[in-house]
């Protein structure tokens, strides 16, 4: 039994409607600590990668550090660390973000600078781990959408609080 081929188009006509819908229906923003989380993981892989381009376009031009830093010398520190070369994989662990705001957030992470290969946190040796730190600060969405960080402090993590 065959069907008519006006009824065929027809289906077919449906399905292709259905598929559209759903490719371009909105799709839910992720909230202020998803975003957050997510941006850091980006920027953490963004030095694994060396892009200092995308590192530094994390930063925000109202940057300020505990230490008193602003973009210029934020972009210094990351160039340095990033382009000397000494580890070959960037890790995050202890991640946590909380929403201040539906534009600002803050964030905790744990980032280990690494000799070793490893592609997981649970494969990484110990004596491989060349520097770690803790990082804290805060995020805001920027006006043309990009989540930056605008504030931040960092302390270099001794060997009994890696993991």
């Amino acid at each position: 039994m065959s069907l008519p081929a006006g009824r065929v188009l027809g289906v077919v006509l449906a399905l292709v409607a259905g598929g559209l819908v759903l490719a371009l229906w909105p799709s839910k923003e992720p909230g202020v600590a998803e975003a957050i989380e997510g941006r850091v993981r980006e920027l953490a892989q963004a030095a694994e990668d060396r892009d200092l381009g995308e590192l530094t376009d994390g930063v925000s031009e109202r940057f300020r550090s505990k230490e008193g830093w602003g973009k210029p010398e934020a972009k210094r520190v990351l160039a340095a660390q990033v382009l000397r070369g000494e580890w070959l994989s960037v890790f995050v662990a202890d991640l946590d973000a909380q929403e201040e705001s539906p534009t600002r957030g803050t964030f905790r992470a744990k980032l280990l600078f690494a000799r070793s290969e490893a592609q997981s946190l649970e494969g990484l040796a110990r004596e491989s781990v060349t520097s770690a730190y803790l990082l804290e600060g805060a995020f805001e969405r920027e006006a043309d959408g990009t989540w930056r960080v605008v504030e931040a402090s960092h302390r270099r993590l001794g060997p009994t609080e890696l993991f």
